[in-house]
């Protein structure tokens, strides 16, 4: 079974599963591993050269416990055929789930669903807008008619632990991580009592952001303006602070006049927000985790990183030794990792392959998060 193409596998600390394809037909077997090959299985290079033929060693000999034909399960054209006509809600009634891979835009109209072990990619007769980067497809499917449906690939649930062939992924279960989206986050930042604070005015902000060290260089701070309020996130000499400020009527009105294009905006800005009394200020220097609390992510894996929550941040660098910026709540971190990443023509489209094989070696602070200036932010 390990000699024949294979779309997806999963490895647990006491089971292997494995799906291939023979013959046109797509098969789920499962084997019982000991701890000793977990761990060796774990151990591999993720670009070893070898990889594949090292895991076909250590699990050749080890003997299936259960095969599941997974293509008894798999809808015919025919079949999909059939559900021309229906709407998006009919196809979530019949038990189908978005896949995540979706287009809507003026010429096509797209999305993956999952039923069961695979998934299946529908096109629909409208043509629908969708401007948020992730947004629930579900939502957006639910008026739409379905115009033709193909087969696309296995699902994600084909490899999980507690697998029904009959089974699959919920309507309940996709939706629920836009229920937990629609409640912010509220984050233990301690205020600074204001007749305690450094900062009486924004002019006292934009004086420590106009500084320059020994380098030439000043402060990074991100900001955000709304039509009652200013925001700001800085740091000052390794102390870092957000500080807020209500902006009057008149001070917005005449700040919606100021050209875009103008080349002294900045000053213009500033010499309308300097005077205004600062209401707020958070002491962010409190939520930075201290190295030792970093220094405890050594040795953990990309994918172990992103499954904590960590998100790509401002950039990467595989020239060397593989390091990546990435953000995690209020913070942005360096991480170092033992691996080299292999040249490649687009490593963005292959960021989260990468992840699973690098294990990080260092990681430090090295900026806030924009969350930071988010207007919303709740502390």
């Amino acid at each position: 079974m390990l000699s024949y193409e294979s779309p997806a596998s999963s490895c647990y600390e006491d089971l292997y599963v494995h799906i291939f394809e023979k013959d046109g037909v797509f098969y789920r077997v499962e084997a019982d591993i000991t701890e000793d090959i977990f761990q060796k299985l774990f151990d591999l290079d993720f670009f070893d050269p070898d990889k594949a033929q090292k895991t076909r060693d250590l699990l050749g000999e080890v003997p299936v416990k259960q095969t599941f034909v997974l293509s008894e399960a798999l809808l015919s054209q025919a079949e999909l055929d059939a559900l021309a006509g229906k709407t998006g809600q009919e196809l979530l009634d019949m038990g189908f789930v978005p896949q995540g891979s979706y287009g809507f835009g003026e010429e096509s109209s797209w999305a993956s669903l999952d039923k069961g072990p695979f998934s299946y990619e529908f096109n629909f007769v409208e043509q629908v807008l969708v401007e948020e980067d992730d947004p629930d497809v579900a939502e957006v499917i639910r008026p739409l008619t379905v115009k033709d449906a193909a087969f696309s690939s296995v699902s994600d649930y084909c490899t999980e632990y507690d697998f029904d062939l009959r089974g699959g992924r919920t309507l309940a279960e996709y939706e629920a991580q836009f229920d937990e989206e629609d409640q912010a986050a509220f984050y233990a930042i301690p205020e600074i009592p204001l007749a305690d604070s450094p900062f009486q005015i924004l002019a006292d902000v934009f004086a420590v952001l106009n500084d320059t060290d020994e380098a030439d260089e000043t402060p990074a701070y991100s900001s955000a303006i709304t039509d009652t309020m200013y925001i700001i996130a800085f740091d000052k000499e390794g102390a870092y602070y957000r500080v807020e400020a209500e902006i009057p009527e008149d001070v917005t009105a005449q700040l919606n006049v100021i050209d875009f294009f103008d080349e002294k905006r900045d000053e213009k800005y500033e010499a309308l927000l300097g005077p205004l009394p600062v209401t707020r200020v958070a002491d962010l220097s409190a939520v930075i985790p201290a190295q030792e609390e970093l220094d405890a992510l050594v040795g953990m894996t990309g994918q172990e990183l992103l499954d904590m929550g960590f998100a790509y941040g401002s950039g990467y660098s595989f020239f060397d030794k593989a390091e990546m910026y990435l953000v995690k709540d209020l913070c942005e971190y360096h991480f170092y990792f033992n691996e080299t990443v292999p040249e490649r023509e687009d490593y963005d489209e292959a960021l989260d392959e990468i992840m699973q094989g690098l294990t990080v070696a260092k990681v430090e602070f090295f900026q806030l998060s924009e969350i930071c200036s988010d207007p919303d932010l709740a502390y």
